[in-house]
């Protein structure tokens, strides 16, 4: 299964509804839905909204027997009627032309995170940030690292927290980030790992601010991030 954390920014200029109205789509269509997500092999789909300085963003995580590129592919050969509208509407609202090929290297997941332990799906949450020039191999090493020691699973349970995905993305402006977090509550849960003392948690976000401009605080909850979709609730993918 690949699991991939996709940022897409939101041009200048388009209202709220315009953003949602992909999700407002899906929603309304949940067996044409259904059907254009079974042919592209997705099992989960979720997309956030998120609202920062640097402008809007929908950042969304997808879990598919495909990788992005073969996903892409089969979106925009579809015969679909929802699928030729999810192009169009990555195009209008995104800037984003899928059936061009690609201008730089395909979104990379750097690093998985689960708890063995939990087997059903709780609520999720995802947001993006820019990474400071040149430190990617550094953010690959930090992941590897971070997501391989225990204390990982000790610090993410105590914050009710079961699944945290970090996809990186190359851009014409720099790379980005995107995180998806799972759990309880993973709002509550960010806001609690931004204020905690425990070691390892001080110690992964001493590594985070190496790698990110100073403006982007992990000691400070992330904010303006609101959930749009959630194809759970349409009870349609396996």
């Amino acid at each position: 299964m690949q699991r991939t954390v996709l940022v897409f920014p939101v041009l200048q200029g388009k209202t709220d509804a315009e953003v949602r109205s992909i999700a407002d789509r899906f929603r309304a269509r949940p067996d044409e839905y259904a059907e254009s997500r079974h042919r592209l092999g997705v099992t989960l789909e979720r997309a956030y909204q998120q609202k920062t300085p640097m402008g809007d963003f929908v950042v969304a995580y997808v879990e598919s027997e495909l990788g992005f590129g073969e996903f892409v592919g089969a979106a925009v050969s579809s015969d679909l009627a929802i699928d030729r509208f999810f192009v169009n509407s990555v195009r209008e609202i995104h800037g984003i032309d899928l059936t061009q090929p690609p201008a730089a290297p395909l979104p990379e997941t750097i690093g998985v995170w689960t708890d063995p332990e939990v087997t059903t799906r709780r609520r999720g949450m995802a947001f993006t940030a820019p990474t400071l020039p040149g430190v990617a191999d550094a953010g690959r090493a930090f992941v590897a690292d971070a997501f391989s020691r225990d204390d990982m699973t000790r610090s993410r349970r105590a914050l009710g927290h079961n699944v945290e995905v970090v996809t990186i993305t190359a851009t014409p402006e720099g790379d980005i980030v995107g995180v998806y977090l799972e759990g309880d509550d993973p709002w509550d849960g960010n806001a609690r790992l931004a204020a905690s003392e425990d070691p390892f948690d001080l110690w992964f976000k001493g590594e985070l601010a190496k790698l990110f401009p100073p403006f982007v605080d992990f000691s400070q909850p992330i904010a303006g991030v609101t959930e749009i979709f959630d194809s759970v609730e349409l009870h349609v993918l396996a």
